[in-house]
């Protein structure tokens, strides 16, 4: 049997209609799913990023759920794409989806998977939430958790100053990216050539960010060293080497402040960033595979 992604719509709670894409798991009629995976994607990311870890789960009777997040590329509302009015907004919206997946599966364990940013989201997002709402672990696959590189305190003030005077006025990133260079291994995100084909071309990808998008962001991940200690669940952090947005020494000093009494990280030493997407691939979703069937009861 193989599963079939297929794609759904949810209200949030201010009235607002998204997507998610569901892959079911392979079970016998009437047979409950032995877990239920969510799973939070990265910055310019959507939902079909996470066909590879869905399809792999669905044969082991798991079922995963991908959500799109609000202000990225798939976003119903073109305008908003981009854009951010505040960290709240994510917040609230992974609590009402998570509800709505345990509301469907009350009898299920249920475990969170976040990708680069979406790791971020939900390492803020569990540092604040009450117990009844925990799931049973955690994976964090490439989390950046830490602002990438090293701005200097003059554009830090003309990036505040701007922010406050036009925090909806658009930047161009593929202005001021290098990442096009295909022939640097430093620039890249996998080393698969057809999969950075395909996201420079996806039509979820996004080429202008509002200012107030990116200070939400470098909130976001400023705020995550601070926040990893009270991360108490089991959590599996996966890593690669080579990732061109965050260093192994940072994620191992994250993966150290977690506060989670069941942690493993796992390095993949000759991947990049999108380790679904990589050629470790299979070895990155036998790791998950393992940590994740170890803690079903």
């Amino acid at each position: 049997m193989t599963s079939t992604c297929t794609r759904h719509q949810w209200t949030a709670p201010d009235g607002e209609t998204f997507a998610y894409s569901a892959w079911g798991a392979n079970l016998e009629t009437a047979q409950l799913p032995r877990a239920v995976m969510v799973a939070v994607h990265g910055l310019s990311g959507a939902a079909v990023d996470y066909e590879p870890l869905g399809s792999h789960l669905a044969r082991h009777g798991v079922v995963t759920f991908a959500i799109e997040l609000r202000g990225q590329g798939n976003d119903p509302v073109s305008k908003r794409r981009g854009d951010l009015a505040s960290l709240e907004d994510w917040f609230s919206d992974l609590r009402a989806f998570f509800a709505l997946v345990r509301a469907r599966h009350p009898d299920t364990q249920i475990f969170y998977y976040g990708e680069s940013m979406g790791a971020a989201i939900l390492t803020r997002y569990l540092s604040q939430v009450g117990r009844s709402d925990l799931p049973a672990g955690l994976i964090l696959a490439s989390p950046v958790i830490n602002v990438p590189g090293n701005p200097g305190w003059w554009r830090r003030f003309v990036f505040h100053l701007l922010y406050y005077l036009t925090p909806t006025r658009r930047i161009n990133v593929a202005k001021y990216t290098k990442r096009e260079d295909e022939d640097d291994p430093a620039n890249w995100v996998t080393r698969d050539a057809a999969h950075r084909q395909w996201v420079k071309t996806a039509p979820h990808r996004i080429t202008s960010f509002t200012f107030r998008f990116f200070k939400n962001v470098f909130d976001l991940m400023s705020g995550c060293l601070d926040a990893a200690p009270r991360v108490t669940v089991p959590v599996l952090v996966i890593y690669a080497a080579n990732d061109v947005f965050i260093p192994p020494a940072k994620v191992e000093k994250f993966f150290a402040q977690l506060g989670s009494r069941e942690k493993e990280l796992c390095l993949f030493p000759e991947s990049y960033h999108l380790l679904l997407h990589d050629h470790d691939r299979d070895k990155a979703l036998e790791r998950i595979e393992s940590w994740l069937l170890q803690r079903i009861r």
